[in-house]
């Protein structure tokens, strides 16, 4: 077999595996991390919160279909100081994802739910590629299902800040989760360089051939 032809089947090799998508993958306390991020507003964190220390139970739903029940040991309630404060939440993925679909499970009652997430997208070098505002419905009841919200996130997202708020000052609510899939490796340049070098020897070669038999 010539060169210019394993470079070129070695293209398509590539190009099939960047390609192919693996099932979407949920993201929760399996996976992910969570933590409450400094841009969180003076407040109370009332007696289901501790300081921060429980904040993982946010991600502890076991999948997006999970029916959660509101218990003092389930959700998490943060009163800020000031209207406009709210519970500020940063999750990192471990690698890049392309985020699909927010899972969010509200609380039941406009006293004390979530009115508004703002949410920044970070790539692994945490560079900002994007932002987005979210506006969640009230929780079902009794048993409080998660609300499926399609985000236009950027690609390649590795990191997440959440800033959630409530017009009321609350902020209620059961569990977060993402369904996203893994993004695709971004060839380096010298790869790129192959490719393009085994697609242009494979052009020359057929060239070469029908001169050669004409």
């Amino acid at each position: 077999m010539s060169t210019p032809i394993a470079a070129s089947l070695a293209l398509l090799s590539l190009l099939g595996t960047a390609g192919a998508q693996a099932a979407p993958t949920y993201l929760n306390g399996t996976n992910i991390t969570v933590s409450v991020g400094p841009g969180t507003s003076p407040g109370s964190f009332n007696n289901t919160f501790a300081n921060g220390a429980t904040i993982a139970k946010v991600i502890d739903a076991p999948s997006a279909a999970a029916e959660e029940f509101h218990t003092q040991a389930t959700h998490i309630w943060f009163t800020a100081d000031q209207a406009g404060g709210g519970l500020e939440l940063l999750f990192d993925f471990g690698t890049a994802y392309d985020i699909g679909t927010l899972h969010f499970w509200n609380y039941t009652s406009e006293d004390y739910d979530v009115d508004h997430i703002a949410f920044s997208f970070f790539n692994q070098a945490n560079a900002l590629v994007g932002t987005l505002e979210v506006t969640p419905a009230l929780g079902s009841s009794p048993g409080i299902r998660a609300q499926d919200i399609l985000l236009a996130a950027p690609l390649n997202v590795r990191y997440v800040t959440a800033f959630v708020s409530g017009s009321n000052r609350q902020v209620d609510f059961q569990n977060i989760g993402f369904t996203a899939d893994v993004s695709a490796p971004i060839p380096e340049p010298g790869t790129v360089g192959l490719m393009a070098a085994g697609l242009l020897g494979l052009l020359s070669h057929r060239r070469w051939r029908r001169g050669a038999h004409r």
